[in-house]
């Protein structure tokens, strides 16, 4: 089942949603009337969305509560599930979680064919929450969504590997610069390695100088700017590094939650941020 999760947003859409037999999320009271406007060749499978918390999308619970009575017996809707948001699940602890639990809890009074609420975090560490459908997400890559515990201690596996090929490796005397904007300087005699990836193929520009890459398996760390479609690599104490050498810049051997953590953000941006050349 594909589940569209912003739901529709032309007239038109619905149509098209139940040609192709997709569930679809209903998060405001626009949608829900265009749904209730549409010819369908068969009824949907909607998920009202309430919000929980989050303030993103989704209904207040006294307006989820009166459209599900308005859509519960409607021919455009075969089932009528619920679904909702968590905003700090991966802050294990947060006080904001148990309050959205508290408020999806609260509807369960009504008549729903399903229900949805854990994401990565609360398919780990909160059972409470895992209802009749599960919605993991960087989980499945392999990837925690905590900042505290690693994908290893949570007893998962990289499903990713960001990988390329050295092409090019330069002698570069102590005093000299690499890179756009010369933000690299050598302190000694350097062995500097061009690898064949760069932020137009997902790698993030903004990683900075010193973040851990694998050459030929063993570490070495990013050095200047990375380039559209370079990046360079300090490879002066891997003697055995050479063109040609496999480089993993994420995956089975280098974590993606510590790349992720040298450059300041969360391995979904980059998972997500990966091209497809």
């Amino acid at each position: 089942r594909i589940l569209l999760l912003e739901g529709c947003f032309e007239a038109s859409e619905y149509a098209i949603a139940a040609q192709l037999g997709l569930d679809l999320v209903v998060q405001s009271a626009a949608q829900a009337e265009a749904l209730l406007s549409s010819e369908l060749v068969r009824p949907l499978n909607v998920w009202l969305k309430l919000d929980s918390g989050m303030h993103r999308l989704g209904f207040d619970a006294a307006s989820l509560r009166q459209w599900h009575a308005q859509l519960e017996d409607a021919e455009q809707v075969a089932e009528l599930n619920l679904l909702s948001h968590f905003a700090c699940a991966d802050e294990r602890g947060h006080p904001l979680t148990e309050q959205q639990v508290e408020r999806f809890l609260d509807l369960l009074d009504l008549d729903f064919n399903h229900r949805s609420l854990a994401n990565s975090a609360a398919v780990l560490t909160i059972p409470a929450t895992h209802m009749d459908w599960l919605r993991p997400g960087i989980m499945l890559y392999g990837a925690t969504p905590f900042a505290e515990l690693s994908a290893r201690e949570l007893g998962l596996r990289p499903a990713m590997t960001l990988a390329a090929r050295v092409i090019a490796v330069r002698e570069v005397a102590a005093g000299e610069s690499v890179g756009y904007g010369a933000s690299w300087v050598a302190q000694r005699p350097s062995r500097i390695a061009t690898v064949s990836c760069g932020y137009a193929d997902g790698y993030p520009r903004h990683a900075p100088s010193g973040t851990p890459v694998l050459v030929e398996g063993q570490r070495a760390a990013l050095a200047g700017r990375v380039s559209m479609d370079m990046l360079a690599v300090d490879i002066t104490d891997l003697p055995e590094a050479e063109v040609d050498s496999p480089v993993e810049l994420w995956g089975a051997n280098l974590p993606l939650d510590e790349v992720a953590a040298a450059c300041g953000t969360i391995g979904d941006e980059l998972l997500n941020k990966v091209t497809a050349r």
